[in-house]
């Protein structure tokens, strides 16, 4: 009978052999990605032979002709040395065909029910960072584009990574930061900043993998190798919007995203979009926010681009923990990016405070320091807002101004912004 173990996502099972000149083999037969298909059993299956792989395949593990090519190719590859008079061909052939035959029993057996019994003593959860990061749980901070939300999130990871509780408490583990938005060079301009805001070196590393341009499917089985590797006990991804499964407004693919998530085995932390004209809730599939143990909104003001950016992370569902109230932060730019970090003083950020209720002026001023210059049609669009209250409001308020005139059209801009 095969005894199986298993090595992260993998089932294995060995055989060692000295040799008569005293020559030591360990014959590995190791399977992944072992799946039902509509055809039968599929997996991954490799050879190794002190730890080289000498052949590997993806086929149905239950058709006898695909496990003999594959012991034919493996066998090849050791035929000339001592380890084919003790382990001949026909001896792995049968290894394989036992190994094989039981994997989908030994893959099912993980997922066996069991009797579970409650915790004898209560306890409070268990922060990683608190009380945004629960230990083994997964978190979605949102917010609209352009609202610092990837700037709160380097913070945490360096934080947390470091061990440092200058912002938030803490309980140091090993990060890996994911970012599939920008590009490495801005990225590590950010870390440089981050990490002397947060009082360490700047030159201080952070485990990270930059991915621009590709989604998180395409790096999740090197994510899942190096969390393993490297025992890292927080993942930070920059965000669902490039995870590449599917239309995000679909509930499979919102589905399939969590999954990949959780499957990495520790706690998660990813950012966010909302649609344009809502900020109440994440862009997509109510499954994300049905999937997530934790999910911050995050609530934001800035007056000018001189001004510090005023943000607010608001728990807007909590599993298993209470209510906290809601943190505001302000954040202080230069033109070489982040100079500062600090909590924000009373009565500093009035529109966070207030639980994001703002103005007509201030959602135009927003949508035009984001977008640049538009004609009161193209703001009213975009906001959802009546056009002659809007018109009348780029007239009225100082703050804006008409800096341009095509077709017979006035584009408004924010008095003093370019």
């Amino acid at each position: 009978m095969t005894e199986y173990a298993r090595d992260g996502n993998r089932l294995t099972t060995t055989r060692r052999f000295n040799l008569a000149d005293g020559t030591p083999y360990v014959v590995t037969l190791a399977a992944r990605e072992i799946r039902r298909e509509r055809t039968g059993i599929h997996a991954r299956v490799d050879v190794v032979v002190n730890g080289v792989t000498l052949a590997y395949s993806t086929f149905n593990v239950e058709k006898d002709e695909d496990r003999v090519r594959l012991g034919n190719s493996a066998f090849k590859q050791y035929s000339q040395n001592g380890l084919a008079v003790d382990y001949p061909a026909t001896f792995l052939k049968k290894d394989l065909d036992l190994f094989c035959d039981g994997l989908w029993d030994e893959q099912m057996a993980v997922m066996m029910p069991e009797p579970m019994v409650g915790v004898a003593v209560r306890a409070p959860p268990s922060f990683l960072l608190r009380p945004y990061i629960l230990k083994d749980s997964g978190t979605l901070i949102f917010a609209p584009p352009g609202r610092g939300k990837s700037f709160i999130l380097l913070c945490m990871a360096v934080s947390l990574d470091a061990g440092l509780s200058v912002i938030w408490p803490v309980e140091q583990t090993p990060v890996l930061f994911v970012n599939l938005e920008r590009a490495k060079r801005s990225v590590e301009a950010r870390l440089g900043n981050v990490n002397a805001v947060l009082g360490v070196s700047r030159e201080r590393p952070l485990h990270t993998l930059n991915a621009r341009g590709r989604g998180f499917l395409d790096v999740l089985e090197p994510v899942q190798r190096y969390v393993t590797e490297h025992r890292i006990g927080c993942v930070f991804l920059d965000s669902l919007s490039r995870a590449g499964m599917g239309d995000l407004n679909e509930n499979q693919p919102a589905n399939k995203i969590i999954d990949a998530l959780n499957e990495l085995g520790t706690a998660w932390l990813a950012l966010a979009h909302t649609p344009r004209n809502d900020p109440s809730h994440i862009y997509g599939s109510m499954h994300f926010e049905a999937g997530a143990d934790i999910l911050v909104r995050q609530l934001s003001q800035q007056d000018s681009h001189e001004a510090p950016l005023g943000i607010g992370l608001d728990l807007d569902k909590a599993n298993d923990i209470p209510k906290f109230p809601m943190r505001i932060l302000a954040l202080e730019f230069d033109a070489a990016g982040l100079t500062g970090l600090r909590p924000a003083k009373v009565g500093e950020f009035p529109e966070v405070e207030g639980g994001g209720k703002v103005s007509l002026a201030h959602e135009v001023r927003e949508y035009l320091l984001q977008v640049g210059a538009s004609t009161a049609t193209q703001i009213a669009k975009a906001l959802g807002r009546n056009r002659s209250n809007l018109s009348g409001l780029l007239v009225r308020d100082h703050q804006f101004a008409a800096i341009a005139r095509k077709q017979n059209q006035v584009y408004y801009g924010v008095r003093g912004e370019g």
